[in-house]
C-alpha cells in the first residue's frame, strides 16, 4: 500500500524559514491576577495586543520566561533578558518581578521599550525613558493606533541600538562596562546550588517588596499627604495654605485640622513616593517659615 505524503509547498516552506530567522523581542509583563482590575484575562489580552505589535515590527515575540529547553527556569530569565535583540516592558499597576527584570535589561545595557497604560504613574527611577501609553479598557479603537505606534517605535529603538553613537539609559550617568552572561564550564550539582541560593535570596526579596506593596496602596505611589504640626499662631494659617498652594502647583486641596494638629495636603494625581518625600519636605518649611512671630 503506497503512503500518501504531504509536502508543503515552497512558500510556506518559505515562510516558516523566515519566521526562524527573525530576530527575539522578549517580552516583560504580569501573567497573574494582580487585584480584581488587573486579572489574568486582562494580562492575556494586553500579551495578545503585544505579540501583534511586536510580529508587525518584524520580531518574533516571546515572554521572557518560555525556554524551548528543560533548565532552571531563572536561569533561562536572566539569559533571555541579556540575549533578546530587544525586550518590551509592560509596567502597568508597578509588579515588584516585572520591575525587577527590567532593571536587570537596564543593567545589561541593552534596548527596551517600555510601555504602560494610562492608570498608572510614572515610576521615579524610569520616569526619564519615553513610555508608549494605552488605555487600560483596551478599546479596540486605540488599540489598533497602539499596535501601529509600539510597532514602529521597536524598529525604531533596536536601529538606534545598533549605531556606534547609540545612547543607552545607563549612558547618561557615565561610562560603564557592563559584564556579559558567559557560560562555563561548571559541574551540574555546583551550578544548581549557586542559582538557587542567589535565586531563592531574589524570591525573598520581591515577595517582601509585594507584602509591603499590599499592605500599604501608597508605599509605592500617593496621592496625599499627612503632616503632624502645632501651629503656634493662627493667624497665619491663611498664609501659610497659600503659598503651600502657590509653591506646589500639584497640589489640589490642603487643610488643617486644630484639633487633630495636622495638615491634609490632596495631589491632582498618585506621585510617586520620592517625590512625595521631596514635597513634604519643602511643605514643612513652608510652615515654619511663616509660623514665627519674628518678622526677619
Amino acid at each position: 500500500m503506497n503512503k500518501k505524503v504531504d509536502i508543503s509547498s515552497g512558500e510556506e516552506v518559505a515562510k516558516k524559514d523566515q519566521k526562524e530567522t527573525r530576530l527575539t523581542c522578549g517580552i516583560i509583563m504580569p501573567i497573574a491576577t494582580m487585584s480584581s482590575e488587573y486579572t489574568a484575562d486582562h494580562w492575556s489580552d494586553v500579551r495578545h495586543i503585544l505579540h501583534n505589535a511586536i510580529e508587525k515590527a518584524g520580531f518574533t515575540p516571546r515572554i521572557v520566561s518560555d525556554s524551548e529547553e528543560s533548565t532552571v527556569i531563572h536561569g533561562s530569565i536572566i539569559n533571555n533578558i541579556y540575549n533578546d535583540a530587544i525586550i518590551v516592558c509592560d509596567v502597568s499597576n508597578k509588579n515588584a518581578n516585572v520591575m525587577f527584570e527590567l532593571g536587570m535589561r537596564l543593567a545589561f545595557n541593552k534596548p527596551v521599550v517600555i510601555v504602560k497604560d494610562d492608570k498608572t504613574d510614572y515610576s521615579f527611577d524610569t520616569g526619564n525613558i519615553q513610555h508608549e501609553p494605552y488605555r487600560k479598557d483596551l478599546r479596540h479603537s486605540t488599540v489598533e493606533k497602539f499596535i501601529d505606534d509600539l510597532s514602529k517605535k521597536i524598529i525604531k529603538t533596536y536601529e538606534a541600538s545598533q549605531k556606534e553613537e547609540y545612547q543607552s539609559f545607563l549612558s547618561y550617568f557615565g561610562k560603564f562596562e557592563v559584564a556579559k552572561v558567559e557560560n562555563k564550564p561548571i559541574g551540574e550539582s555546583e551550578a544548581l546550588e549557586k542559582l538557587l541560593n542567589k535565586m531563592t535570596l531574589l524570591e525573598s526579596q520581591i515577595k517582601n517588596l509585594n507584602h509591603i506593596n499590599l499592605e500599604s496602596n501608597t508605599i509605592l505611589s500617593t496621592d496625599n499627604l499627612m503632616i503632624d504640626y502645632q501651629i503656634q499662631y493662627p493667624d497665619k494659617l491663611s498664609v501659610i495654605l497659600n503659598e503651600i498652594e502657590a509653591t506646589i502647583p500639584v497640589i489640589k486641596e490642603v487643610s488643617y485640622s486644630f484639633e487633630k494638629e495636622k495638615f491634609y495636603i490632596k495631589f491632582n494625581e498618585k506621585i510617586s513616593m520620592n517625590y512625595a518625600k521631596k514635597y513634604d519636605e519643602k511643605i514643612k518649611n513652608i510652615i515654619k517659615g511663616n509660623d514665627d512671630e519674628l518678622p526677619f
